[in-house]
């Protein structure tokens, strides 16, 4: 017999920063059985070390979009607000929020190269507000009925006009 616990996940942008992540509040992806025990989540080991230089967590809200397959399937969990930072400690300095989404297995790990990980699609492209700096991937998130594209909102490019991305994955998404 084999038994399946249900788990529900729950996003919380506003979950205090792991010391590696060198940041007060940096949000966080939980996982939860559903049982009658109050405190048994535990926080999914994903985000957690940070290149100062390249990119700030601080209040980057992960968590803030999280959408599952179901059973079996892909999971995504975003971070809108995470800034990709250029001349660092220079008066030239800028940080973009860019945003990032992970996508993972069903175990909740990046497993192999279709889960893809980390996620940022606004990432080598023209910055500033006029174009994607301020692109904020992740503030929607979520996979076509096929499973066979992920979705991304990224309302900050172009002046705030916004954007959707998209990815295609090669025979889709949810398999087993």
């Amino acid at each position: 017999m084999n038994l399946v616990l249900s788990m529900i996940l729950v996003g919380a942008p506003q979950a205090r920063g792991l010391p590696s992540q060198r940041a007060n509040r940096t949000g966080a992806l939980y996982q939860c059985p559903i049982t009658g025990e109050e405190w048994d989540c535990e926080r999914v080991d994903i985000d957690e070390d940070v290149d100062l230089e390249r990119e700030s967590k601080e209040n980057q809200w992960l968590g803030v979009t999280v959408k599952s397959q179901g059973v079996g399937g892909k999971v995504v969990a975003c971070a809108h607000l995470y800034e990709l930072r250029q001349r660092f400690r220079q008066p030239s300095e800028t940080r973009d929020p860019i945003g990032r989404c992970y996508v993972l297995s069903e175990d909740l790990t990046v497993r192999d190269d279709l889960d893809g990980g980390e996620w940022k699609f606004c990432e080598g492209r023209p910055q500033g507000h006029e174009q994607f700096g301020f692109c904020q991937q992740g503030m929607a998130a979520g996979f076509t009925p096929d499973n066979s594209y992920i979705l991304f909102g990224a309302p900050g490019t172009y002046h705030w006009k916004g954007e959707p991305g998209t990815e295609l994955s090669a025979g889709g998404w949810n398999y087993t």
